[in-house]
């Protein structure tokens, strides 16, 4: 760039001498200086998650491809059989859990058997970040009681016990598989809760021998707890009940996108996806009706 210098005088002293007068020169005009080529004006770009011409964008929630959370529970009983305990969240994830009696054998060598028997309300539904939260609350927990046999004198020569405030949580984080279709990648399971005081907790036989079931039933749910985490993060986590759920929700999801382009689902019609990710606990999933 060239700058402008100072301006030659081009005359004698004779002449400034004589008076002559000459009318001022005009101001010049420094050019503008061009940008470099990094201050350049950049060409317009396309704004983000903009597609070809046709493009539709749908925002799914993870809970509404899980399904209706007011058909979802989870059931802690053995009274028949230790696979009585069993779970449901919405359309296609759920199972069964192992969960045997408790057995406590006295000082005086009878055993006192201990089963378990509750049922959950439907869960109350929340995201918290990317993850979908499931938490149920189970209004009781009866520990049912026998002491040495399953006869009427066994059954009511102890006292049942109860516990309250049981809540189990399931956490749920999405994810997208190499499709860019819905999945899951993490599953976190927690519960809490606590064995209530009994009227009467410790009761006596052959004179000495004593038996707490307040304190065998606080042991036998210390064990429930683990078996009822562990069981339905492992049962969530097994590659079968996966790919249920990623079937449950193509299906879900395809219907989702043709409807929105006003195409009946029920036709051999398809949705190409251009990009989908999670945005928190909601799918959006950018698509051209095929």
């Amino acid at each position: 760039m060239t700058l402008a210098g100072a301006p030659s005088n081009g005359f004698s002293e004779n002449r400034l001498l004589l008076g002559q007068v000459f009318p001022p020169r005009q101001p010049q005009q420094t050019p503008q200086q061009k940008p470099f080529p990094e201050q350049a004006p950049k060409p317009p770009q396309a704004p983000p998650g903009s597609g070809p011409p046709g493009a539709l964008t749908r925002t799914i929630p993870f809970a509404a491809m899980v399904g209706d959370p007011s058909k979802s529970f989870i059931q802690i009983a053995n009274m028949r059989s230790a696979v009585d305990t069993n779970f449901s969240l919405g359309r296609s994830l759920g199972g069964r859990l192992s969960i045997d009696k408790h057995t406590s054998e006295g000082g005086n060598g009878k055993k006192t058997f201990v089963h378990v028997t509750g049922l959950s309300n439907p869960p109350i539904v929340s995201t918290e970040g990317s993850d979908l939260l499931y938490r149920f609350l189970m209004p009781t927990l009866q520990f049912k009681t026998y002491y040495q046999d399953y006869s009427g004198e066994g059954d009511t020569a102890l006292g049942d016990v109860m516990a309250e405030n049981i809540s189990i949580e399931v956490r749920i984080t999405p994810d997208v598989d190499q499709n860019r279709l819905p999945t899951y990648r993490a599953v976190r399971v927690t519960m809490t809760g606590n064995v209530k005081e009994a009227e009467k907790c410790t009761y006596f036989f052959d004179v000495i021998f004593t038996v707490n079931v307040c304190s065998i039933a606080e042991d036998y749910f210390k064990l429930i707890k683990p078996a009822v985490e562990n069981g339905i993060r492992d049962i969530l986590l097994q590659p079968q009940m996966r790919r249920q759920f990623e079937q449950q929700a193509f299906y879900f999801v395809r219907a989702q996108m043709l409807a929105q382009a006003g195409i009946n689902p029920a036709s051999p019609a398809q949705a190409q996806i251009i990009r989908a990710n999670f945005q928190g606990a909601d799918y959006v999933v950018q698509f051209l009706p095929r």
